[in-house]
């Protein structure tokens, strides 16, 4: 008999039915009308949908678990319906090499709610070692352009990464160094800081990608496309290049949330108002390949200091899919495509058994009642940071999460201990 059975209204190849999921070992094994298992979980109000992976977070560990550590970072990851993340290498140390990567990886193995992913960073310092880079990992952050952490590749080096053996996750941040250093002057508020990093700087940096990778072995991602400049340089890629955008990029932009300041001060940085409904139209269409948070939290104190001083980065990762069920439901979207955006394409991306409720998948799961609209307040969420720019805003968060067939979170309640999570290097 099934050690589990998880039973009630499901999204299954595009379509809402009822339905028994049945999970052994932590993986879906049958899909059926009807199942009997040795505990049965009737699922009475909300929709089971696939949790979300999310390739792309900041949990600032180590080096500065002041802002968030593995602990509170995936905490928040599943009150958001969030069960796998891939967290990126500006850290302190950097993840750049064979130790940091193995340390990083048991640090996150002992705190971590949720499964989990590691970056490695190539930049200019480290490009002499690619064999050793690509015997230790199979997927790689690269940054064309200085932001947090400083860890640049030069443009002129992109060929250079044909040299890694196997098919690699290059996952880019696509704003071009000299192009930036040309243009930067120093901002005071948001309008001015989207000018000293405009938008130009990432098409640029985007046509080098696709010049110098485009056809090359290796899988290419340009995360958190915030222009529709930038978005026009992808029109013809080739099947190997996905895009992401984030929450912050699609729901706020320089003039209506001018008030926000410091809050909203990000690279790429928040754009006008065209480009900000541009991207959401292309999200909905399927221009832009997937969500992913870029989940990067300071401090209360860091972002209360004055516009230039104050550092770039959004915490993101419990309000992404609440924010996002809401707004689909709103505009009558269907929420397939969102399903395949937030969970079913990232984790084809990262290569994990997840983003979907089909047998073999990992029974990841998050069950969302969809008539529970709630407001966002700073106080109900799980940052160490305390804060969100998206307070105020309505959200359908999920009831009930579900990892690899354990429930993690029934209402309030975090039903798992820290550590529950796998590395799936």
């Amino acid at each position: 008999m099934i050690e589990r059975v998880i039973e009630g209204k499901a999204l299954i190849r595009g379509r809402i039915e009822e339905c028994c999921i049945g999970v052994e070992g932590g993986r879906i094994v049958s899909l059926k009308k009807i199942l009997e298992g040795e505990e049965r979980i009737r699922i009475r109000r909300g929709l089971i949908l696939p949790a979300g992976v999310d390739l792309h977070v900041h949990f600032r560990e180590p080096g500065f678990k002041h802002k968030e550590d593995f602990s509170t970072g995936s905490l928040s990851a599943l009150y958001g319906g969030i069960t796998c993340v891939a967290d990126m290498p500006n850290t302190d140390p950097p993840t750049l090499d064979r130790l940091s990567l193995k340390e990083k990886i048991l640090l996150a193995g002992k705190k971590s709610f949720v499964d989990f992913l590691i970056y490695v960073g190539i930049t200019d310092r480290n490009l002499d070692r690619l064999d050793e880079l690509s015997s230790i990992a199979r997927i790689f952050k690269i940054y064309l352009g200085e932001t947090t952490g400083n860890l640049c590749l030069g443009a002129e080096n992109l060929e250079r990464l044909k040299e890694m053996e196997g098919k690699k996750l290059l996952v880019f941040h696509a704003e071009d160094r000299s192009c930036l250093e040309e243009r930067s002057f120093i901002a005071r508020d948001l309008k001015g800081y989207a000018r000293s990093r405009p938008k130009v700087c990432e098409a640029l940096a985007i046509r080098k990608i696709l010049e110098s990778l485009g056809r090359s072995k290796h899988r290419l991602h340009i995360s958190h496309i915030s222009s529709l400049l930038g978005l026009r340089e992808l029109e013809h890629r080739e099947d190997n290049v996905t895009v992401g955008v984030t929450p912050h990029h699609l729901f706020f932009n320089v003039i209506d949330d001018y008030d926000k300041g410091t809050f909203l001060k990000v690279n790429p940085p928040i754009r006008g108002k065209i480009d900000q409904e541009g991207l959401m139209e292309s999200l909905i269409n399927g221009d832009i390949d997937i969500l992913e948070s870029d989940h990067a939290p300071h401090t209360m104190e860091e972002k209360l200091t004055d516009f230039e001083s104050a550092p770039c980065g959004i915490p993101n990762v419990e309000t992404m899919y609440p924010l996002l069920i809401y707004y689909f439901l709103k505009k009558g979207l269907p929420l397939d495509r969102l399903v395949r955006a937030i969970a079913e394409k990232p984790a084809e991306i990262l290569g994990v058994r997840k983003g979907k409720i089909e047998e073999g998948m990992d029974a990841d799961l998050a069950v969302f009642n969809l008539k529970e609209v709630r407001v966002i307040r700073d106080e109900d969420l799980h940052y160490k940071c305390g804060y969100s720019p998206f307070s105020g805003y309505k959200a359908i968060f999920p009831e009930k999460v579900f990892i690899r067939g354990e429930e993690g979170i029934d209402g309030e309640d975090c039903l798992i201990d820290k550590g529950f999570g796998r590395y799936l290097g």
